[in-house]
């Protein structure tokens, strides 16, 4: 198996499934060689730690290996392009890939330049930190993904990585409709984790403001009518489901994308609010909360990226 990037999610996938049995690569930084080099890696979860050896780390895929049997897809949505042609040395006609990324355009990504019938579609739960270049702490719940095959032809794909990811410990649904789960999930990050950024709060303070609440659900709805007029089978249901798992978020629960904008890090923006308001206009359909969101913090994404 090969797990591309190594970061939190990364490496949390890695780890278990290393520990489960599996042969397992993982491309990253040279930073990442040399620590993997020292020692095992460490995978640490509600105070217990797993020390996982034999896990190999390479800065980059070369030919003339043998093709991976499933491909984890681990980096930011704005990489993955770049990585397509980087898989390309592991990838054979057996090779599944599953990406990790938020937003809805990854797998789409993959597929254009790897195939359709090799990617599956997959939304990904788990609050992951790398807390050195080979240790990882799992913050919370372990993993769930809900996986989907893109095209009819790959369903026996999806079993496989069941079958895969189960015995690690990671929790898997299936979905027979990846596009509305893709869409559903880009509702809940991109609106609590678009707002958020607006009002610079945990959702512990942004909850306790029903204006602030409201906004929230407004901003759903947004991305509730954008994936209505592509298609997608969703309806007032699934917003009423993603403000549920709102409210269930823990006080201090921040979302990626925000905690990389407060940072002052490269972020998913492009990739969440900045798809909604991209598809919403392709679509003709207005999405004047996710632009105000979009293009308040487009400068410092823009400056950020620039330097």
């Amino acid at each position: 198996m090969t797990v591309f990037g190594a970061g939190g999610i990364g490496l949390y996938f890695a780890g278990m499934l290393a520990r489960a049995g599996h042969q397992v690569t993982v491309v990253g930084r040279q930073e990442t060689v040399e620590a993997a080099a020292a020692g095992p890696l460490l995978v640490s979860r509600a105070g217990e730690e797993s020390s996982i050896p034999d896990v190999q780390v390479v800065t980059e895929l070369r030919p003339g290996g043998d093709p991976a049997d499933l491909v984890i897809v681990a980096v930011k949505a704005w990489q993955v392009r770049d990585v397509a042609e980087a898989l390309e040395p592991v990838v054979g006609p057996e090779t599944t890939i599953l990406p990790l990324q938020n937003g809805v355009e990854a797998a789409s990504d993959l597929a254009a330049v790897l195939g359709v019938e090799r990617v599956l579609g997959c939304t990904c739960v788990v609050i992951a930190e790398r807390v050195e270049p080979w240790s990882v702490r799992c913050l919370g719940a372990h993993a769930a993904v809900e996986i989907g095959a893109l095209t009819p032809d790959s369903a026996e794909r999806v079993e496989a990585v069941v079958e895969a990811l189960t015995p690690a410990g990671i929790a898997v649904t299936r979905t027979n409709d990846i596009e509305a789960t893709l869409w559903r999930k880009l509702m809940l990050i991109s609106s609590y984790g678009g707002v958020g950024a607006l009002a610079r709060q945990p959702v512990g303070v942004v909850s306790t403001e029903p204006e602030t609440v409201a906004l929230v659900r407004a901003a759903m709805v947004e991305v509730l009518e954008v994936a209505r007029a592509r298609g997608i089978a969703l309806d007032r249901d699934d917003v009423d489901r993603m403000m549920k798992v709102y409210a269930g978020f823990g006080p201090e629960t921040t979302a990626s994308m925000q905690r990389d904008l407060a940072a002052g890090r490269p972020s998913e923006l492009h990739y969440q609010s900045g798809a909604v308001v991209r598809f919403g206009r392709a679509a003709g359909v207005a999405t004047p909360i996710h632009q105000t969101i979009y293009a308040s913090q487009l400068p410092s994404e823009t400056s950020v990226r620039e330097h």
